[in-house]
């Protein structure tokens, strides 16, 4: 009879399992008790040779793998023990209390940890391995699918203060003839770590959208999607992009969102196209979105951009576009190539919002 040799993964799941992992906890659970009464006692019989202080490796260890509730039991038996050689070492008083407060002060911070991981749901460091996942995930559906030939992309994402999540993102669909490219560019409410979860849902769920409705249906869709959410702060602004690689054309739609630029290559300059201008989404049920129709010529370039490349406090909008526009002339005189960052870079809000801008180039 032959005996199947299980697959990684499948070994790999079993690891995991309910079962195996109270278990592993359990252990833990029993080392750290064994490891504070060895502590103790070693302190204890070294009658004040041994440091108080060897206890601090005992707490953040159980900090770092236990659960709350275990963790709790941990700690009790060690301030029972510091207890106990407060009163048996002959040690000045003031240095004993220090060093239990000491120990004390860890101990919270380590039982504050642990209710943060136990809120999500996770021990050790797996709270912070799912934020990872989080932004790669965001990341990963952000990213554009080559083009044919004679067409480019540039892509600029850059949250506040420099945090790891950013409320914008982007989704891109392109046909399986490739001859049709739809790009979405999305701002979630908020910025940064408090957007990256409401941004990893609607990327998923824009994506799933783009080239699966009409391009003229998208932002529709999008916004029933946000209004049957019902979030407290889940209204968004979007710039919905469809176009034609084979003749140039395009098409775009807005949804609170500041109107692209298109780049003309005959004249050298920059118009904004006026995309009509549909209301935010989440926000109104059964709203329209009007688009508006336009040509990329041999050279051109469109440039699609969130509110914090123009917004800042204390300055008008106009002034932000300007700017803007500024960088982007100085970036296609050199040739284009670093188009969308130094859009970024010029933006006047700095750090203190998120900035993204796409770039659509054609040769």
């Amino acid at each position: 009879m032959h005996v199947g040799v299980p697959r990684p993964g499948v070994a790999l799941d079993r690891l995991r399992s309910p079962a195996l992992a109270a278990r592993g906890q359990g252990l833990l659970w029993l080392g750290g008790l064994v490891a504070t009464c060895v502590v103790g006692t070693a302190v204890l019989l070294g009658g004040g040779r041994v440091p108080l202080f060897l206890f601090a490796p005992v707490v953040v260890a159980a900090g770092v793998l236990l659960t709350l509730r275990r963790l709790l039991a941990v700690y009790a038996v060690t301030v029972a023990w510091a207890l106990v050689l407060i009163t048996a070492l002959p040690l000045p008083m003031s240095v004993l209390l220090i060093c239990l407060g000491s120990l004390l002060a860890v101990m919270a911070l380590m039982v504050l940890l642990a209710r943060s991981r136990a809120r999500v749901g996770t021990v050790w460091v797996h709270g912070e391995s799912m934020l990872v996942d989080l932004r790669d995930r965001i990341a990963g559906n952000g990213a554009l699918p080559p083009l044919p030939p004679g067409w480019s992309t540039q892509v600029s994402v850059r949250s506040a203060h420099g945090d790891a999540f950013s409320g914008d993102f982007l989704v891109s669909s392109l046909s399986v003839d490739r001859r049709h490219l739809e790009v979405a560019l999305v701002d979630v409410s908020g910025n940064g770590r408090e957007a990256g979860t409401r941004a990893l849902l609607l990327s998923g769920a824009l994506g799933g959208l783009l080239g699966s409705v009409p391009p003229e249906e998208f932002l529709a869709a999008a916004n029933a999607y946000l209004v049957r959410q019902r979030w407290a702060e889940g209204f968004a602004t979007a710039a919905h992009v469809a176009v034609d690689l084979t003749l140039g054309a395009y098409s775009v739609g807005t949804a609170g969102h500041p109107a692209p630029a298109q780049y003309l290559a005959g004249s050298g300059t920059w118009r904004l196209v006026p995309s009509g201008g549909g209301p935010l989404l989440g926000v109104l049920p059964g709203a329209g979105f009007p688009r508006s129709c336009g040509v990329l010529g041999r050279g051109d370039a469109l440039l699609v951009y969130s509110d914090g490349i123009i917004e800042s406090r204390g300055h008008d909008l106009v002034e932000g576009v300007d700017r803007m526009l500024g960088a982007a002339t100085a970036a296609m005189i050199d040739g284009g190539g670093g188009l969308a960052e130094a859009v970024s870079r010029a933006a006047r809000s700095g750090a203190g919002d998120d900035r993204a801008a796409l770039a659509l180039l054609r040769a």
